[in-house]
């Protein structure tokens, strides 16, 4: 049987970490307002620690046939965890012989293996994501220097606006024309198409569901995560699933639905939402409606994000080094 992966408790300087003063994300009908200026933080040292489950693996794995007469042909079980007890799942990701499959295929049709872009809302934008490490504003605890190698690997894509990025942006939102930029999309170009052409990634970061629209039920909402994930799958794109910190649904069935589509489509998930729980009000600003991140939180993000971004190319492009 697979043991499941456990987070390995890596430390990391952030310097001059971003503390966003984000303005609230815009809805679709809204015009998006210019975010504030982010202010500079001192550097901070941050351990991720792995969540601790609460159930057992007897009480959630599939069980193994009995009965089977001898002879017979048996199918290998599923012994990985149930998308319903996600938060049990581990921080990083485990890369499927599927999508090693697809990352292969999109080598053969010329996807970049050193580029990755990210669908997402302005929590996503590079101005507060991932930009910091082709800024170079960080610096690597000893036991990390590895990761200088993955930063080095997709050098570019940190800073790199995506056009699948955007204030208010939903599930829905990165299928729809009406979200792509203008100046850089053609004509009934949606969104994902937009950024495949643009910027040729070989991974994508999905990380949606905060704006989350109430009219849609659960089910729905998963359709419109099949939709962009078979879009890519289709561009032969590895993708990338996420969940998140917040719950302004309340009952974490956005989260549930991320995971779903992971285990259905056997996709990677960072499960951001396990990378925050030991923080103080689990990485979000009771300010703020408890829908942002605080300075710790965004931390954790930047750094867990790197973690998946390393383990992604390592497991992805080993025939490679």
């Amino acid at each position: 049987m697979k043991s499941r992966a456990r987070l390995h408790g890596s430390l990391i300087f952030l310097a001059l970490a971003v503390l966003p003063v984000l303005n609230s994300c815009a809805p679709p009908t809204q015009t998006p307002q210019p975010a504030d200026t982010p202010a500079l933080v001192e550097a901070t040292r941050i351990t991720l620690q792995p969540t601790p489950t609460k159930s057992t693996e007897s009480e959630i794995l599939n069980p193994t046939p009995t009965g089977v007469p001898l002879g017979a042909p048996t199918q290998t079980p599923d012994l990985r965890l149930r998308y319903e007890m996600w938060q049990g799942w581990p921080i990083l990701p485990d890369i499927s012989p599927e999508m090693v499959a697809v990352f292969e295929e999109g080598q053969r049709a010329g996807r970049d293996s050193r580029a990755f872009s990210v669908i997402g809302d302005c929590q996503s934008s590079p101005t507060y994501f991932l930009n910091l490490y082709d800024e170079g504003r960080y610096s690597l605890a000893e036991e990390d220097q590895l990761l200088q190698e993955t930063i080095d690997w997709y050098a570019g894509s940190y800073s790199h606006r995506s056009i699948t990025v955007a204030n208010g942006l939903t599930a829905p939102g990165a299928l729809n024309p009406r979200w792509s930029d203008p100046e850089q999309c053609r004509k009934n170009e949606n969104p994902i198409d937009c950024e495949i052409r643009l910027h040729n990634p070989s991974v994508v970061l999905i990380s949606l569901g905060t704006n989350w629209h109430p009219s849609l039920s659960q089910e729905e909402y998963l359709d419109y995560l099949f939709q962009i994930i078979d879009t890519l799958l289709e561009h032969n794109i590895v993708p990338v699933l996420s969940t998140k910190a917040d719950n302004v649904e309340g009952d974490h069935n956005r989260n549930q639905a991320m995971a779903q589509a992971a285990y259905e489509r056997h996709i990677p998930l960072w499960n951001f939402w396990a990378a925050v729980q030991h923080l103080p009000n689990h990485g979000l600003d009771k300010t703020r409606n408890n829908e942002y991140l605080t300075r710790k939180g965004w931390d954790i993000r930047n750094l867990s994000a790197l973690q998946v971004l390393d383990r992604v190319r390592r497991q992805l492009t080993h025939h490679e080094e």
